[in-house]
């Protein structure tokens, strides 16, 4: 079993605990970052790792054009 499999399994167990409580704890982390690569309007990003999305949710609201993987089937 490669490092996909056994991370997707890891964080597929239970995402939407993960997007409700641990991603909604990163979001000062998030703010920050995209703040820190203003303007975001005419970029494109990628999130590897995204879970839940809720970083490219807040990059796609300010403008950048987002995609976003992870290896959890279910969160993906």
């Amino acid at each position: 079993m490669g490092s996909a499999e056994v991370q997707g399994e890891l964080w597929g167990r239970d995402p939407q605990t993960w997007a409700r409580y641990q991603e909604a704890q990163m979001r000062p982390l998030y703010d920050a970052t995209l703040r820190a690569l203003e303007p975001l309007a005419g970029r494109t990003l990628l999130d590897a790792g995204c879970g839940a999305g809720l970083a490219l949710g807040l990059a796609a609201d300010r403008g950048a054009t987002v995609s976003g993987l992870d290896a959890s089937a279910p969160a993906a």
